[in-house]
């Protein structure tokens, strides 16, 4: 019987491959487990980010005015409380993060004092 009278081709017996192939397996498996760990990590980022605060010092800030300074207010505007400071050398106003208690910008009307 020939391959018209049966309608079936005959199968290949032999697979050619080129002696790059390991190094293309290599390169496809070391990529994918690549895309698995940075979805891992996106998946991470994204519930800690919208999973509520994220984790940190509970000690309270502790901030110290200077010499001859004083307070003249201090607002809250949103996340951020602003204190309007006068002393010797000018007006200032301090931002400060209610969340982390860092300062986040310092405004001065006058020169800065020096440093003894």
């Amino acid at each position: 019987m020939s391959e018209l009278e049966t309608g079936i081709a005959p199968s290949v017996t032999s697979v050619r491959r080129s002696p790059a192939y390991p190094f293309l397996l290599a390169a496809v498996i070391l990529l994918g487990v690549l895309i698995v760990i940075a979805l891992g990590i996106l998946v991470v980022g994204l519930s800690t980010r919208l999973g509520g605060h994220a984790r940190g010092d509970s000690s309270p800030a502790e901030f110290t005015l200077a010499p001859g300074a004083r307070l003249v207010s201090a607002d809250v505007s949103g996340d951020r409380l602003v204190l309007r400071l006068k002393s010797s050398f000018g007006d200032e106003i301090d931002i400060i993060d209610l969340e982390t208690g860092r300062l986040v910008a310092k405004l001065r009307s006058g020169a800065p004092p020096k440093n003894p």
